[in-house]
């Protein structure tokens, strides 16, 4: 008897303990496998969201937009804003491109001839245009007000002089990732920073939190409008096993009102303050552990499990390599995702060329390697001498022409080691390493002289233009490239005064 209990015993231990390793192994396998989905799920998300990042913060730059703000009675002004809107927005392929004045009226939209446009509306009462007034710039989730259809927005304060004139908003429409996460047979959910799922593979699960929420919480949705009447009681989930920080083992009741346990991974969504989860059904880990269990319960000899532990090693071996290959290819997917909206990020979508963010983040380089090296560094400020006359007189697309054909004149002029930008407007500027202010100027007076030969068809007519040009050198020693900046600006605005399609040095 003590022999067959101990025997008993033995094989409930050896069962116990099988089972236990193997969940353990499939966790970790399930771990990588989860760690995949979400690099794939993290990529679709951030693929909409992040290619709309730096178009607030250009729009907050523009004159038409300033302008606009700082007359937001001025209807002329407000049209024009919103025909500038329109065409970036015919570039953009956002959902909507509009300014909320100072009171959370909209007055220029690039859906203003549209039947639900968003003209004369208020949304003061909206959280983007709310942070983005406190906070400079904001990000939001929510249910249109006006079209009633999931939207992601990411707003950027227009300011002047220190002082705030409204705010520029972007609306990204989330229709067609959510019809696309619907087809997924991954479930998947994201969620805003109060825990409400507003994005998922299941659309089950769709706006309901995932813990109750405060009143507080409830009370600031609903009078924010985020969700609309869309707002469904919390998901009937609740923590089976707590594992590592971002991760658990969760059982959530469904329709039969049968838990279904399932394995989670979060991450955060960087800067958005969302939260991304991949759901794995646990069943194949568990239906693995006891068969693994009773396998090892009716071993009885010690060769029968070496032999099947190292075939589990095997297969384990394989799986991971099957895991890890998968992730590099998913890694590579990635950075090629990001290089491509790094790219879109930093230039200037009518020029092709680098736009003022790009500037702004290489020059601090330069200027490092001018004081380091002891070399000159000479910038040039380039405008296109009555622009807006060519555009009042021939049409914005004649205007683009014009644009279009500086930049490559200017291209084509520059070193490598040169930067050229498009910095707002007809305005352009480059940066010359090694290169003093008399050698910047003969860049310029060059540049100057060919632009003037050159003829740029104007509906199916020849004709030619004029730039005027800014110079001026860093001193070695100053803090940043902005006093340079001045200066060249300055210049620039000496030689308009003085005539145009001139250089000036300063």
């Amino acid at each position: 008897m003590r022999n067959t209990a101990a025997a008993l015993a033995a094989v409930a231990a050896s069962a116990y303990f099988a089972y236990d390793f193997r969940w353990q192994q499939g966790i970790v396998e399930l771990e990588e496998e989860a760690a995949s989905r979400l690099d794939v799920a993290s990529a679709a998300v951030f693929a909409p969201t992040q290619k709309f990042g730096y178009l607030p913060e250009l729009l907050a730059d523009h004159p038409v937009v300033v302008n606009a703000l700082r007359h937001p009675q001025d209807r002329q002004r407000a049209r024009e804003a919103s025909r500038y809107l329109e065409r970036v927005n015919a570039s953009a392929q956002a959902a909507v491109v509009y300014l909320i004045d100072g009171e959370g009226r909209t007055i220029a939209a690039s859906n203003a001839d549209a039947v639900d446009s968003f003209i004369g509306r208020n949304y003061a009462f909206r959280p983007y245009f709310q942070n983005a007034i406190a906070n400079g710039k904001a990000t939001f989730y929510g249910i249109g007000a006006t079209s009633l259809l999931p939207g992601y927005y990411v707003a950027q304060a227009v300011r002047e002089g220190g002082r705030t004139l409204g705010v520029a908003v972007v609306k990204v429409d989330m229709t067609q990732l959510d019809q696309e996460w619907q087809r997924n047979e991954d479930e998947v959910a994201v969620t805003d920073d109060n825990g409400i799922i507003f994005l998922s593979t299941r659309p089950d699960w769709k706006y309901r939190p995932m813990v109750s929420l405060h009143a507080e919480a409830l009370d600031e949705i609903k009078r924010s409008r985020q969700y609309g009447t869309m707002l469904k009681p919390p998901l009937p989930m609740r923590t089976v096993r707590t594992l590592h920080g971002n991760e658990a083992v969760v059982s959530i009741v469904g329709d039969g009102g049968n838990g279904v346990r399932f394995f989670v991974r979060s991450r955060p969504v960087e800067g958005s303050g969302w939260n991304i989860s991949v759901f794995i059904p646990l069943s194949e880990v568990e239906a693995r552990a006891w068969r693994v269990a009773f396998s090892t319960s009716g071993a009885i000899g010690l060769i029968l499990m070496t032999l099947m532990m190292l075939a589990q090693a095997h297969a384990r071996a394989e799986e991971r390599e099957s895991a890890r290959q998968a992730l590099e290819k998913k890694h590579s997917e990635l950075q090629a995702l990001s290089e491509e909206l790094r790219a879109a990020s930093i230039t200037d979508p009518l020029t092709g060329a680098y736009n003022r963010r790009f500037f702004f983040e290489s020059v601090p380089k330069i200027v490092s390697t001018a004081n380091r090296h002891h070399v000159p560094l000479s910038i040039v400020t380039i405008d296109v001498d009555h622009f807006k006359r060519i555009n009042d007189m021939y049409g914005h697309p004649a205007g683009d022409k014009v644009l279009q054909a500086l930049t490559v004149l200017c291209k084509e002029s520059l070193r490598e080691s040169d930067v050229f930008c498009r910095f707002g407007g007809e305005e352009f500027i480059m940066a010359l390493p090694n290169t003093d202010a008399e050698a910047a100027a003969q860049v310029a007076e060059r540049l100057r002289v060919r632009v003037s030969a050159h003829a740029v068809e104007i509906k199916g007519m020849p004709g030619g233009i004029t730039v005027s040009c800014g110079v001026s050198q860093y001193r070695e020693g100053e803090q940043g490239i902005e006093a340079a900046l001045r200066r060249a600006d300055d210049a620039l605005y000496v030689a308009k005064n003085e005539g145009r399609n001139r250089v000036v040095v300063r």
